[in-house]
Protein backbone atom coordinates (compact mmCIF):
# COMPACT_ATOMS: atom_id res chain seq x y z
CA UNK A 1 0.00 0.00 0.00
CA UNK A 2 1.38 3.11 -0.91
CA UNK A 3 2.35 5.92 1.79
CA UNK A 4 2.30 8.84 -0.33
CA UNK A 5 -0.68 10.86 -2.29
CA UNK A 6 -0.34 12.04 -5.84
CA UNK A 7 -0.07 15.18 -4.78
CA UNK A 8 3.59 14.78 -3.31
CA UNK A 9 3.10 14.49 0.43
CA UNK A 10 2.35 11.82 2.47
CA UNK A 11 -1.13 10.37 2.99
CA UNK A 12 -3.13 13.24 4.80
CA UNK A 13 -6.21 11.61 6.00
CA UNK A 14 -7.90 13.53 9.00
CA UNK A 15 -10.35 10.27 9.52
CA UNK A 16 -8.61 7.09 10.19
CA UNK A 17 -12.23 5.81 9.16
CA UNK A 18 -12.46 7.09 5.79
CA UNK A 19 -8.36 5.95 5.54
CA UNK A 20 -9.21 2.86 6.22
CA UNK A 21 -12.79 2.93 3.94
CA UNK A 22 -9.87 3.85 0.68
CA UNK A 23 -7.72 1.15 1.80
CA UNK A 24 -10.51 -1.41 1.90
CA UNK A 25 -11.35 -0.23 -1.38
CA UNK A 26 -8.22 -0.49 -3.17
CA UNK A 27 -7.50 -3.98 -1.68
CA UNK A 28 -10.41 -5.28 -3.68
CA UNK A 29 -10.57 -2.27 -6.88
CA UNK A 30 -7.07 -1.59 -7.16
CA UNK A 31 -4.98 1.84 -6.55
CA UNK A 32 -6.51 3.36 -9.53
CA UNK A 33 -9.82 3.92 -11.52
CA UNK A 34 -10.47 4.49 -15.01
CA UNK A 35 -12.31 8.25 -15.58
CA UNK A 36 -13.64 8.84 -18.57
CA UNK A 37 -14.06 12.60 -20.16
CA UNK A 38 -14.68 14.48 -23.18
CA UNK A 39 -13.11 11.05 -24.90
CA UNK A 40 -10.26 10.95 -22.71
CA UNK A 41 -10.01 8.60 -20.47
CA UNK A 42 -7.82 9.46 -16.71
CA UNK A 43 -6.08 6.96 -15.06
CA UNK A 44 -6.44 8.10 -11.34
CA UNK A 45 -5.51 7.15 -7.91
CA UNK A 46 -8.44 6.73 -5.72
CA UNK A 47 -6.61 8.14 -2.23
CA UNK A 48 -6.26 11.54 -4.76
CA UNK A 49 -9.84 11.61 -5.08
CA UNK A 50 -10.57 10.90 -1.44
CA UNK A 51 -7.73 13.52 -0.18
CA UNK A 52 -8.63 15.95 -2.74
CA UNK A 53 -12.10 15.37 -4.58
CA UNK A 54 -11.90 15.52 -8.79
CA UNK A 55 -12.92 18.41 -10.64
CA UNK A 56 -13.01 17.37 -14.58
CA UNK A 57 -11.67 20.88 -15.40
CA UNK A 58 -8.14 19.91 -13.99
CA UNK A 59 -7.84 16.59 -15.22
CA UNK A 60 -5.81 17.33 -18.21
CA UNK A 61 -3.21 19.72 -16.06
CA UNK A 62 -3.02 17.38 -13.40
CA UNK A 63 -1.65 14.40 -15.21
CA UNK A 64 -3.70 11.69 -14.86
CA UNK A 65 -4.01 11.04 -19.07
CA UNK A 66 -3.54 7.51 -20.23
Amino acid sequence: MTDKCYCGNPLHYTDENLKKQVEDMIKKLGTHIDIVCMNKTYRVPRHFIALHGLNACDLDILGFEV
